[in-house]
């Protein structure tokens, strides 16, 4: 009688089998971590670029006798069409500081300084029926967009 010691061919191949099933779950699993991590990462980076406009945006309306000046708008509407809520290409108030968005480049500037990037759009309107000077601001992002109303300090 002889000893059979060793891999047989059947062996071989439902080790070969079973390391490639453990390696494609395992690369499986890894592929949609790695992606949702990605898609994580940038919602948390436009929710940074927000964070920064919204900061300069409440020092802007907490100054004391500081008002809109100047909202340039990047469309044209006759009087017939929707107004609000246009596209801005830039605001100014009466403090001189201005925020402007470049539509080409998907940036929103302060002054001089780069606020946000990957912006989509930005649109501003004024509301003047509560008796206070309102500012709507609505800002998006490729994956997210943000709103807020700021009362301008009397």
């Amino acid at each position: 009688m002889r000893s059979n010691k060793g891999i047989t061919m059947m062996g071989l191949v439902i080790y070969i089998t079973s390391f490639l099933l453990v390696a494609g779950i395992i690369a499986g699993i890894t592929a949609f971590f790695y992606g949702n991590s990605t898609l994580m990462t940038q919602e948390l980076y436009s929710a940074a670029d927000y964070n920064k406009l919204n900061l300069y945006l409440v020092r802007e309306s907490e100054q004391v006798g500081n008002r809109v000046a100047d909202i340039v708008l990047s469309n044209v509407f006759t009087e017939e069409e929707d107004t609000s809520g246009k596209d801005a290409d830039y605001i100014t108030f009466s403090n001189g500081d201005k925020f402007t968005f470049d539509q080409e480049n998907n940036l929103l500037y302060y002054n001089s300084i780069c606020l946000c990037e990957d912006v989509q759009n930005f649109k501003i309107d004024t509301d003047y029926s509560s008796g206070k000077e309102v500012l709507s601001v609505m800002v998006g992002f490729t994956n997210k967009s943000y709103s807020c109303k700021y009362t301008m300090a009397q």
